[in-house]
């Protein structure tokens, strides 16, 4: 009836369990027993997360007598066979077989190993040839996609019979494992699991010795990808190769490699946008004499399984692939990755780096190469390596271990030493000059007129640029021109929200009341992110204000009679991330969500109209409770019936702003003479941080750091002390050495 049995061919051995995966087992065993059925399990790539789960089958009870069977899910041909494989060489007395495609699994087997798109497709007859009532544990391999409609279809099927059940301990146990449990949209994934009960970050695999030590090197371009089209929370993959696929970036991938990679390391993996990207790609590391091939969805199985045994024992130097090799991809022998394709996922990032992670003999670490095309912080957000550590995104890395934490500290500093009162926007639109235009692939005549040699990266114009960075609480950049400042309205914005980042990574009008505490707020609605203490989670808040109008006297808090409230964090989150990109994404998803109309959700926005008006008389009046000094030319106060139908303040109507600067009189926002320009949206992060306690923050940081810097003065001092009094013994001991002559 069922095809013959085909074993998967390899030697078995005994594997022994790392303490972490150890207890990664032992802990979702005990919150099993007390009755967590649907567990997720986050750990990196490299981390062995198919050995956690081929181990932990046999330790999963039987709810009944008659479940005893286990069904893994997996969406791609590489994670089944991984999985059969290991579940094989974890327990050799089980029968497992595969279901995908043209492969029939017997249901009689102790574990099926299923192809997603086999069993979850809409009205396919293989599902139904498994009774829910023999199992006793479901898989889910990658569970970041477990969202899917694919993946709830297989999971219904699978829990229908065991919901029923009056007893909880019989019901099905369903486990995922992924090294980022996350949606593109930024929410959990409490649809499938109740509860994350297991992670372990990279950083820290790496410091125990369980994935490779990392250096990073960036390459900055000067490719605007400001304006290309983003979907579904990544960039749209054709407009992102039009725009990328060009001659200049190009020349400077190959370059880099030349000047990081080869002869210093043996396999590298680059990612590229599409398959044209990926074989121009691949055309111009051959002309210059560097062996490539690529690995694509239309390569064919044989060709893809040539190639990758090739790069496996190292005699082919290079592979270039799209979306091939992101998941389900054990080559521990990659030495270096080049991060050619531009993404705002972490997910994905995270996904391409971690090719590199696995240990192997003789690796001593993996070089990241982070390349970097646009840095106009006003308008787009991709993620990069120093993302990836919470540090600012426009760090530069220079072949640096990012362990190393004295050498990532000095970067940080000398970046933010170099950055102080820059501007981060640029007035060329175009950034450096993209020759050739866009590339579908290079024909003979085109590879010869390419250069001979390539020159350095930065005689090719690749540099890294400096950045807005504000350090005061309202301070200016120094290079800011107050005489374009209308023009320039949204580099204020980024001053005045406290982290320049947020309009990078959002399109609403989030401000910053503490390194660990932001927040949104306005039209009777305040949605919030925060962290308690180093190592929690990121957890989101939303609180809708109702107004209300009884009489003062009928209250004992009169402001809360006269309809004013203010921000108090709710008990229950309404949802956890453990990164701040994910947070903020999700929190702008249920933004989207709460807010009734798009008229409403565009009021909250960078760019609503509203934010560009004039600063009303009460907003005026506000700021003057927290400011020491609040002035206004006669003619620049708006009433507030025509501050409601003025366009943005013209020239003439400046104001002077003197705020708190950890001292009673303060410090005016003044440069060469000038004013700054205010605007209602720049007025309203400047009260919402006042309100929420973002001043008490700035000035304990503000002392904290001034301490700082008066004990690395006194450092100085004592060396130098040190070095004239060695100078003065040395001039001594000649000049006795002398006289002894």
């Amino acid at each position: 009836m069922f095809p013959k049995r085909t074993h998967i061919l390899h030697t078995r051995f005994a594997h022994t369990l790392r303490p972490y995966q150890k207890e990664c087992i032992d802990t979702c065993i005990a919150l099993f027993k007390k009755g967590v059925r649907r567990q997720a399990v986050s750990l990196p790539v490299g981390s062995g997360k198919t050995v956690i789960f081929s181990n932990l089958i046999n330790k999963v009870p039987a709810p009944t007598p008659l479940a005893t069977k286990t069904i893994v899910l997996a969406h791609r041909e590489e994670l089944l066979a991984q999985a059969a494989k290991q579940i094989e060489d974890t327990m050799p007395n089980l029968v497992v077989e595969i279901d995908q495609g043209t492969r029939v699994a017997n249901p009689a087997a102790d574990v099926i190993v299923a192809s997603v798109p086999t069993l979850g497709r809409e009205q396919s007859d293989r599902l139904s040839r498994y009774d829910p009532r023999r199992f006793k544990l479901l898989v889910i391999d990658e569970a970041h996609h477990a969202a899917a409609e694919t993946y709830t279809r297989i999971v219904k099927h699978f829990e229908a019979t065991h919901d029923l059940a009056t007893e909880p301990s019989h019901r099905l146990f369903v486990w995922g494992c992924s090294a980022t449990l996350h949606r593109h949209d930024g929410l959990g994934l409490g649809g499938v699991f109740d509860k994350i009960v297991y992670r372990k970050q990279f950083v820290d695999m790496i410091r125990e010795g369980h994935l490779s030590r990392m250096k990073v090197v960036t390459v900055c371009t000067g490719t605007r990808i400001s304006k290309v089209r983003v979907y579904a929370g990544d960039f749209a993959v054709k407009a992102l190769s039009s725009v990328v696929n060009n001659q200049t970036r190009n020349l400077s991938i190959v370059k880099a490699y030349q000047t990081f990679a080869q002869g210093k390391r043996k396999s590298t993996l680059v990612f590229a946008v599409d398959i044209a990207h990926a074989r121009t790609l691949c055309q111009i590391f051959n002309h210059y004499g560097v062996g490539a091939k690529t690995v694509l969805s239309t390569t064919s199985t044989a060709d893809r399984e040539s190639t990758l045994r090739e790069f496996r024992d190292r005699s082919l130097p290079v592979i270039i692939n799209c979306g091939i090799l992101t998941e389900g991809t054990d080559i521990p022998n990659i030495d270096c990755v080049m991060m050619a394709r531009p993404t705002r996922s972490l997910v994905l990032f995270q996904q391409m780096i971690g090719r590199g992670m696995r240990l192997f003999t003789g690796k001593s670490d993996c070089l990241v190469v982070d390349l970097i095309d646009s840095f106009d912080g006003s308008k787009t957000s991709h993620i990069t390596v120093p993302t990836l550590l919470g540090l600012d995104p426009q760090l530069v890395f220079k072949e640096t271990d990012i362990l190393d934490g004295r050498a990532v500290s000095q970067l940080a500093e000398e970046h933010r030493l170099a950055n102080i009162g820059r501007s981060d926007i640029d007035d060329d639109e175009d950034g450096a000059p993209q020759t050739g235009g866009i590339l579908q692939e290079l024909d003979a005549e085109l590879l010869s007129k390419l250069p001979k040699t390539l020159g350095s990266l930065e005689s090719m114009g690749f540099t890294a640029k400096t950045h807005l960075n504000p350090l005061n609480f309202f301070e200016l950049p120094k290079s800011f021109d107050h005489n374009t400042a209308a023009s320039r309205v949204g580099e204020l914005e980024m001053v005045s929200a406290g982290n320049h980042r947020l309009r990078q990574l959002s399109r609403y009008a989030w401000v910053c009341l503490t390194p660990t505490y932001y927040m949104l707020s306005g039209f009777n609605m305040t949605f919030a992110i925060r962290k308690n203490k180093p190592g929690d989670l990121w957890q989101g808040y939303v609180k809708r204000t109702l107004r209300s109008k009884r009489k003062a006297g009928s209250l004992s808090d009169k402001k809360k009679a006269k309809g004013e409230s203010v921000f108090t964090v709710g008990k229950k989150p309404v949802m956890e991330a453990e990164e701040f990109e994910h947070a903020l994404r999700g929190m702008d998803t249920l933004v989207k969500i709460h807010c009734g109309s798009q008229a409403q959700l565009k009021l909250f926005m960078w760019d609503a109209p509203w934010r560009k008006l004039p600063p009303t008389p009460m907003q005026i009046s506000m700021l003057k409770r927290f400011v020491a000094e609040f002035e206004l030319p006669k003619d620049s106060v708006p009433d507030t019936a025509a501050a409601s139908n003025s366009g943005p303040p013209a020239t003439g109507s400046a104001t002077v702003v003197r705020v708190l600067s950890g001292g009673s009189k303060g410090k005016a926002m003044k440069n060469n003479g000038g004013v700054q320009w205010l605007n209602r949206g720049i007025a309203t992060n400047l009260i919402v941080r006042m309100r929420n306690g973002s001043i008490g923050w700035w000035k304990d940081a503000t002392k904290a750091q001034e301490r700082l810097d008066s004990a690395q003065r006194e450092r100085d001092a004592d060396l130098k002390r040190l070095a004239a009094w060695g100078d003065i013994m040395g001039d001594s001991a000649a000049g006795d050495k002398k006289a002894a002559m």
